[in-house]
């Protein structure tokens, strides 16, 4: 396979030729068709893995990427089920309100009423 070649590596990591050097994957992967999987690598951490989730998994999303996002989620469930509750209990279950909108609520939580000229714009 043309692709292993440029890299210099078999798909299990092994080196095909110890006397030369491969190509970075990014410029390997020119030759490859538009229908062709490889692989890829992250380095990230576990907030910026959830907010890429977050993201990725909203409705405005593309299907495509929503539905990988999707299956990382359950891998996340798997791996951190505790930071996978939180997530969505925080996270994608949560609402956010404006500071006013947080008065508003915290007067009424108080029982005072609250009209609309108490909380409309002003």
């Amino acid at each position: 396979d043309n692709y292993e070649k440029m890299l210099n590596e078999r798909f299990d990591g092994t080196i095909i030729d110890e006397k030369k050097s491969g190509l970075a994957r990014e410029l390997a992967r020119m030759n490859l068709t538009l229908n062709s999987y490889t692989q890829w690598y992250w380095k990230t951490d576990l907030l910026n893995l959830m907010n890429f989730l977050f993201l990725r998994g909203d409705s405005h999303a593309q299907y495509e990427i929503r539905v990988y996002a999707e299956k990382m989620l359950d891998t996340v469930k798997k791996w951190v089920p505790i930071t996978h509750g939180a997530f969505l209990d925080y996270r994608v279950g949560a609402a956010h309100l404006s500071s006013k909108g947080l008065k508003i609520v915290k007067s009424m939580i108080n029982g005072n009423k609250v009209s609309y000229e108490d909380s409309g714009p002003k």
